[in-house]
């Protein structure tokens, strides 16, 4: 129960950074690095394979679906470049929501999970500072700061919900339909992070060799703190 209060109140962190956050074009140069390198990670190195594991090959074309999706239909369809962009975003916080209920479901039964670490609470309490930081870099400049609010609220609710939950979950988790279902959003998150516009763009851009041209050494520096992050939760997990 401490694992599952503490995972809910780390989330606050989103509103106090903002004020940084508002102060510093630095601060949202590393927080851009940060933020690709960890939930990059968490996609790639976790939500992925498990989802491969579960639900076969036909994970990956629905991964690439998510990923390249919005993209095309941008391209066809200009006039609904924005909308789809908010759509996408939306499906995009749903895999942290389905992540984040998986969580919940793991604070509750870790020990009855034969490869956890014992450190796997403290693992998904940190890794929650990165999915609050991410609700403030990829909501705010869309949606304002109230969606932020209704945002960290979904996914305490997730939380709590996977936690009551726990091992009745487990059947729905490991089914081929949920792996299928997180494929496809965690494509349209990665999407999300890899097209997010910067605050004096008003609209995102889809060459990426362009973005990363103009990164400069906060940046790096995001991706540093970024890799050591990551790093720290594989072995705490």
């Amino acid at each position: 129960m401490l694992f599952l209060i503490l995972s809910i109140m780390v989330l606050a962190i989103a509103p106090f950074m903002a004020k940084v956050y508002d102060k510093s074009p630095h601060f949202e140069d590393t927080l851009s690095g940060f933020l690709l390198i960890v939930l990059g990670g968490i996609v790639l190195a976790e939500l992925m394979p498990l989802s491969y594991a579960n639900g076969g090959w036909l994970s990956i074309p629905l991964a690439l679906l998510g990923l390249t999706g919005p993209t095309l239909i941008e391209k066809l369809f200009h006039k609904a470049a924005d909308g789809t962009h908010q759509i996408t975003l939306i499906i995009g916080f749903s895999g942290l929501l389905l992540h984040t209920m998986v969580d919940g479901a793991s604070l509750n039964e870790f020990k009855s999970i034969d490869s956890a670490s014992k450190w796997l609470p403290l693992a998904i309490v940190l890794h929650r500072i990165p999915v609050a930081l991410s609700v403030l870099w990829i909501i705010r400049p869309v949606f304002g700061f109230k969606a932020v609010w209704m945002a960290l609220s979904g996914l305490a609710v997730f939380t709590v919900f996977g936690y009551v939950l726990g091992v009745q979950m487990e059947s729905a988790m490991n089914s081929k339909s949920f792996a299928w279902l997180q494929a496809f959003v965690s494509g349209a998150l990665m999407h999300v992070l890899l097209h997010r516009p910067r605050r004096d763009h008003h609209h995102h851009n889809h060459q990426l060799m362009e973005q990363f041209k103009h990164w400069g050494l906060f940046h790096w520096l995001g991706v540093g703190i970024g890799a050591v992050t990551l790093g720290i939760l594989a072995y705490l997990h």
